[in-house]
C-alpha cells in the first residue's frame, strides 16, 4: 500500500507493508501531517516560519524557536564545522539569485552579485541561545535555508508519528531523503543507487535496508548547462557556486537527519574530505561518484552492494 502527498517541496510518498487498511490510513495520515508541520517552521518560502522571522530580524534581535528548528541548526552548525565551512545554513542569502527551484528559468547569476552575497555567509555568525530557546544572525541582511537539512528531520518525525500509529515495516521517502522501516514481508527493503548522468533512473548499485536511512544528493536534480558546464543547487559555502567535485553522494545512517545532513555536506566538501568524513563517523557510510566518474564507496559498505552497471560519464 502507498499513498503520496506533497511535501517538503518535493513528492512525499510513503509505502507500507500491512494488511489492515485502516491502520495503515491512520499511520500515514499521521505520517504526512508530520512532515506537514517541519515544514511549517524550517521553510524559507512562508512569511510565517521560523526560518522567516529569523530572517527579517536578520542583525536587529534574537528569535524565539520550536525544539523542532533549534535541533535543526544545531546540527546544522556541528556539520558546518565539520566540513571546513563547505556546508553553511546561511547560503540563504542565494536564494533568488541562483534560481533552481520553482523560480528556474535557465539563467545565471553575475560572478559579481555572487561574490557581493558570499561576504554574508558565515555560519559562525549564527548565535544560538539554547537557554532563551533563541536563534539570531549577528548581521543584517544575512538569510538562513535549512532546506539541505529539513527532510530529513521531517522523514525521522513522520517515521515515529507512524510506530507510534502502530505500523512497523513501512518506508517514507521525500525526493532524496529516505527510511526504510522493518520489512517488507520476510525480506528487506530494496533501495537503488542512480546512475548521476544516465536517463530514465538507470540503476548502479542495489541494497538491503531494515531500519537504517537512505540518502542522496546528487546534481541531476536541479540544474541547468551552460557550455558543458553544468550548474546544480548544491552550493560550495565557500565559493558562492555550485560544487564541482562531486556528481552524487548516498548515504545510510541510523536516521534520515543525519544523513540528509551530511550527504550535502559531504556533497560540497569533494571526495577527500567527504570520505574522511564518513569513515571517521560510527553507523555512517556511503558511496560517492565524483566528478571524474570514479565511485568511491566506505569500507562499511564493501561487499554489501549488488553491482548493477558503472556510472555514465558525461557533463
Amino acid at each position: 500500500m502507498a499513498a503520496r502527498r506533497k511535501c517538503m517541496g518535493t513528492e512525499c510518498e510513503i509505502t507500507a507493508w500491512h494488511h489492515d487498511q485502516g491502520l495503515v490510513d491512520k499511520a500515514m495520515a499521521r505520517g504526512f501531517d508530520e512532515m506537514e508541520r517541519i515544514e511549517g517552521l524550517m521553510t524559507s518560502w512562508r512569511d510565517s516560519s521560523d526560518v522567516a522571522h529569523i530572517n527579517a530580524a536578520a542583525g536587529k534581535a534574537a528569535v524565539v524557536v520550536s525544539p523542532d528548528t533549534m535541533a535543526v541548526v544545531k546540527k546544522a552548525l556541528w556539520v558546518a564545522e565539520l566540513s571546513h565551512g563547505a556546508f553553511d545554513i546561511t547560503v540563504g542569502v542565494f536564494k533568488g539569485l541562483w534560481k533552481f527551484d520553482e523560480d528556474n528559468d535557465g539563467s545565471l547569476p553575475d560572478p559579481k552579485e555572487v561574490k557581493r552575497r558570499l561576504a554574508l555567509v558565515n555560519y559562525h555568525d549564527v548565535i544560538v541561545d539554547e537557554v532563551a530557546h533563541t536563534v539570531k544572525l549577528r548581521r543584517e541582511g544575512q538569510r538562513l535555508n535549512l532546506e539541505g537539512l529539513a527532510k530529513g528531520y521531517a522523514v525521522d518525525a513522520a517515521v515515529r508519528a507512524i510506530r507510534d500509529a502502530g505500523l512497523k515495516d513501512f518506508i517514507v521517502h521525500a525526493g532524496g531523503d529516505l527510511f526504510a522501516a522493518g520489512h517488507r514481508g520476510d525480506r528487506d527493503w530494496r533501495v537503488g543507487i542512480q546512475d548521476p548522468r544516465a536517463p530514465h533512473g538507470k540503476i548502479i548499485f542495489e541494497l538491503s535496508l531494515s531500519d537504517r536511512a537512505f540518502n542522496t544528493s546528487g546534481d541531476y536534480e536541479r540544474f541547468v548547462i551552460r557550455k558543458g558546464v553544468r550548474y546544480h543547487h548544491i552550493l560550495d559555502a565557500r565559493t558562492g557556486f555550485p560544487a564541482r567535485e562531486v556528481r552524487s553522494v548516498t548515504l545510510l545512517a541510523k536516521d534520515a537527519f543525519m544523513a540528509d545532513t551530511l550527504d550535502t555536506a559531504i556533497f560540497a566538501a569533494g571526495p577527500k574530505l567527504g570520505m574522511k568524513i564518513i569513515e571517521d563517523l560510527p553507523d555512517v557510510e556511503g558511496v560517492m561518484v565524483d566528478a571524474k566518474n570514479r565511485v568511491h564507496i566506505s569500507s562499511g559498505l564493501r561487499g554489501k552492494l549488488v553491482k548493477r552497471g558503472d556510472p555514465t560519464d558525461g557533463p
